[in-house]
């Protein structure tokens, strides 16, 4: 009788093994059919909840008696065992997906695109007691309850990204840009801590650039007659002298611009002055200023064709007479009475030349023979730290292809430092009928070699030419 109250509850046991199962059976099918989907390489977000099972047998009182033996009829009447599972709901989210019918073993199994719920509800299996009494044996199987409470199993949201938006993060985290936030962050923090300081040093600057400006005021209003009069001949004398005016105060603000020898340009009549061209010809701006201011004339200029084609300096090239360089029009110039500046190295010198001064001329004599075609005298000029005040790149390999190849001078220059420019004439080359082109080229480049070799100290260097504005102590010859 004990055995068979035994078999009893492990029958009992059994039925709620099937029922569990069951639901690991249709558990398997959604999570079989989420695959499928998932292979669509569509993001969705999953909540799984799942149930653990928690087993508690309770203690089973077997408690033999006497035993009797008696040839009476034993009736033995089990309660009615009840297993009732609760619905069970499984609803995971939306899923979206049509295949083949699915088949799987024992049932075949169709999956619909309707929202599938699947809620395991508790578990509850209970039999009821069983009593075995045979005459002098009692069997009291306590009752036994098998209670899986539903836990749950909800792992977080599992979002499934497409491959890019994957790269993309990962590219992030490789670059380091969520860090840049604390970068920005760090700056912020920086900028606070020392715009104090920067506005302490910014006022007394903006302060002396005021100072400046009034001393230029001061040099243009020291000439307001000589304005005057220019405004009331002709307009553009009067343009020429106001700018005149304002490059000469800039040259004495920031260059402390001198020039040595400006009695050997003549009042009247033609001259022909050549010039060591530096990287910005900004001496030679300079040098006609005061032309115009100290002599009252205007000298003619020669440049490269490249500077006819930049827009907007058509009227200023104009105005101040500059040409673009056939010998043609350099000698009508020359003729017409009027000083003409030319520098032979041009572009290719102030591009490629250096610190160390040298001419890069070439072979060119075209200046000489306007000289002797107009009859007129060479006078030479350089301009003492005119390479320290700009410098170019041109000396890397690119730029001179670029140059020699296309004929595009785009190396960089930089510079711009208040270094002391002092502008040296030399003695003119008075026209000799006698001499050839090729001669002539070649005392006038001597002579302005000689005017390098005697004012400006090789190499140059930009520390010694900003000194320079404070002390000064001459080359010796």
């Amino acid at each position: 009788m004990y055995l068979s109250g035994l078999h009893m509850y492990l029958t009992g046991l059994h039925m709620y093994l099937s029922g569990l199962h069951m639901y690991l059976t249709g558990l398997h099918m959604y999570l079989t059919g989420l695959h499928m989907y998932l292979l669509g390489f569509m993001p969705v977000s999953v909540r799984f909840t799942h149930v653990s099972v928690r087993f508690t047998p309770v203690s089973v009182r077997f408690t033999p008696l006497p035993v009797r033996f008696m040839p009476v009829p034993v009736r033995f009447t089990p309660a009615p065992v009840r297993f009732t599972p609760a619905p069970v709901r499984f609803t995971p989210a939306p899923v979206r997906f049509t295949p083949a019918p699915v088949r799987f073993t024992p049932a075949p199994v169709r999956f619909t695109p309707a929202p599938v719920r699947f809620t395991p509800a508790p578990v509850r299996f209970t039999p009821a007691p069983v009593r075995f009494t045979p005459a002098s044996v009692r069997l009291t199987l306590a009752s036994v309850r098998f209670t899986p409470a539903s836990v749950r199993f909800t792992p977080a949201s599992v979002r499934f990204t497409p491959v890019p938006v994957c790269l993309f993060r990962a590219w992030e985290e490789w670059a380091g840009l969520e860090q840049v936030e604390d970068y920005l962050s760090f700056l912020e923090y920086l900028l606070w801590v020392f715009t104090p300081l920067i506005i302490v040093f910014i006022v007394p600057f903006l302060i002396v650039i005021l100072l400046y400006l009034s001393i230029l005021f001061l040099h243009v209003y020291k000439r307001k007659n000589q304005l005057k009069e220019a405004y009331c001949n002709n307009l553009w004398d009067g343009a020429r002298k106001t700018l005149a005016i304002l490059w000469d105060g800039h040259g004495a603000i920031w260059h402390g611009y001198e020039v040595h020898g400006m009695e050997k340009i003549p009042d009247k009549g033609p001259a022909l002055i050549v010039y060591y061209h530096g990287a910005i010809p900004i001496d030679y701006y300079y040098f006609l200023a005061n032309v115009i201011i100290q002599k009252g004339r205007t000298c003619h200029s020669v440049a490269d064709h490249f500077l006819f084609k930049i827009p907007g300096f058509k009227l200023l090239l104009e105005v101040f007479s500059v040409i673009h360089g056939p010998q043609e029009e350099c000698v009508r110039a020359l003729k017409n009475g009027h000083l003409l500046g030319i520098s032979p190295g041009g572009v290719r010198e102030a591009l490629f030349s250096d610190e160390t001064y040298p001419l890069l001329w070439g072979k060119r004599r075209g200046f000489a023979q306007v000289a002797i075609d107009s009859q007129v005298p060479v006078i030479p000029m350089f301009t003492q730290n005119v390479r320290e005040g700009f410098r170019s790149l041109g000396t890397l390999r690119l730029f001179r292809w670029l140059y020699e190849r296309f004929r595009l001078p785009i190396a960089p220059v930089y510079g711009g430092f208040p270094v002391k420019f002092r502008t040296f004439l030399g003695d003119p080359i008075p026209y000799d009928p006698n001499t050839t082109a090729a001669e002539l080229a070649e005392r006038v480049q001597q002579a302005v070699r000689s005017l390098i070799d005697r004012h400006q100290k090789i190499p140059g260097c930009i520390l010694r030419a900003l000194v320079e504005r404070i002390y000064t102590k001459h080359k010796n010859n």
